[in-house]
Order: structure tokens, then C-alpha cells, then sequence
């Protein structure tokens, strides 16, 4: 479902595998994108991949990509599944180095996908009383005040406020 962290897991995955992709890795968001044929035209504006006279957007992708060693991450994929599936099929079947990380809440059904699911995020009971340190143990709590602080800098998690984020975070299921 939407909310669970896809993308913020996604980013954490890529960042943390940079060192092992030296032609870099490269975030490509497709919330926005609402035509399916858009889709390669996005991945090469990201790649800095221009489109030759002659030759399609797809085709100087696979160019561009057949010899490097690097990770492209096509985020929010689910409105756009059969094209963000088209290719992803192209880049892997382009080059050898190359990895595609897929966030959607829908499978691209792919050779050699490994889907991983996710659950929401750890809350507490809104039935036991916590102190604000201790509450913000919980990812959903971590979240939340993340989202909070983005909007009110100054926010933090109190005696006084600790029931209502725990509240909060408890009717959100851990979103």
C-alpha cells in the first residue's frame, strides 16, 4: 500500500550500494510521469541520455548502459508497471553491470524479479504509557516526527504530546 516507505527504503538500498556501482546510481521518479511511453524518455533524462537522429530513445539507452557497471532505481512504478517492466527488461538484457530497483506496490514480472514486501512500520500500543525517548524507538514514531519536523522545525515528541503521536501513528497503521 501507498505510505509504507517504498521510496525512502529505495533510496536507503541505493545509497548504501554506491560504492559498488562506479557508473553510478541513478534515481529515476515516475509518480509524475502519467504516459506509459514517457517512461524511457524519463530513465535517459535522468542517464543524460540525448536521443540520436535516427535511433530511439530505448536504443541509446541500451548504448549507453552496455558496458557500465551501475544501478538504476525507477521509483513509484505501479500506474506504469507493463512499460516500467519494458525497460527494465531492456537495461538488464543492454549490459551485464547493470541492476534496476523497482518500487511499486505491483510486480513488473520480470525474469529474475525478487519481489520483497513490506509491512508497516513498528508502533506502539496506544494503551501503554511511554516516555517520549522510549517511543521514539518505534519507526512509525521516527517517521512521524521526520514528516513533522519538515513542516515545523521546532517540533519534537514530549510528555505532553507522546499519547497523541503514539495515537496517531496507531490509527495510521504504522504509516
Amino acid at each position: 500500500i501507498g505510505g509504507l516507505g517504498k521510496s525512502r527504503l529505495s533510496l536507503a538500498v541505493a545509497g548504501a550500494a554506491l560504492d559498488d556501482y562506479p557508473d553510478g546510481v541513478w534515481f529515476v521518479e515516475l509518480a509524475a510521469v502519467t504516459d506509459a511511453r514517457l517512461v524511457p524518455q524519463a530513465i535517459a533524462s535522468v542517464l543524460g541520455v540525448a536521443e540520436a537522429p535516427g535511433r530511439t530513445v530505448t536504443d541509446e539507452l541500451r548504448a549507453f548502459v552496455r558496458d557500465r557497471t551501475l544501478l538504476v532505481v525507477l521509483d513509484n512504478c505501479e500506474h506504469l508497471a507493463q512499460a516500467c517492466a519494458a525497460a527494465a527488461r531492456e537495461l538488464l538484457e543492454a549490459g551485464a553491470g547493470v541492476k534496476v530497483l523497482a518500487s511499486s506496490r505491483e510486480r513488473l514480472n520480470i525474469r529474475g524479479e525478487k519481489a520483497y514486501s513490506l509491512a508497516p512500520l513498528a508502533v506502539a500500543s496506544p494503551q501503554q504509557p511511554m516516555t517520549p525517548d522510549a517511543i521514539g524507538q518505534f519507526p512509525a514514531v521516527r517517521l512521524f516526527v521526520e514528516r513533522a519536523q519538515a513542516v515545523n522545525s521546532d517540533f519534537a515528541v514530549t510528555a505532553q504530546n507522546a499519547a497523541a503521536v503514539v495515537e496517531v501513528c496507531h490509527r495510521l497503521d504504522g504509516i
